[in-house]
């Protein structure tokens, strides 16, 4: 996983993917696609014959999951808010739509 400027190049399942990211969330984002690698990696031992977009669904449920289940520390009852569900919303589209093949 290298960068080029903002541009961070991650691997996941054997897929290399450019994300645009500020410098200052260079560390975290590396980190968030080593355990996303890691997830994905265990679903597919499990399952060889699904596809990464079966695996990903499959990891993305759990993690959700996951995130709902552990209480926020401030008396909420996820420690995700509307705001920042938003902006992980709006991260992935962005990284889908740079995955997208074009559309004649």
């Amino acid at each position: 996983m290298t960068d080029d400027g903002n541009t961070v190049l991650l691997t996941i399942l054997n897929k290399s993917y450019r994300v645009n990211c500020p410098p200052e969330e260079r560390s975290a984002l590396l980190e968030s696609a080593r355990y996303l690698d890691e997830r994905m990696y265990r679903i597919q031992r499990r399952g060889p014959s699904l596809d990464r977009e079966h695996i990903a669904v499959m990891v993305a449920l759990n993690i959700a999951n996951e995130l709902l289940k552990k209480p926020s520390g401030d008396g909420g009852e996820s420690p995700l808010d509307e705001a920042r569900l938003v902006e992980l919303e709006n991260k992935l589209d962005r990284v889908l739509a740079d995955e997208a093949p074009p559309q004649d």
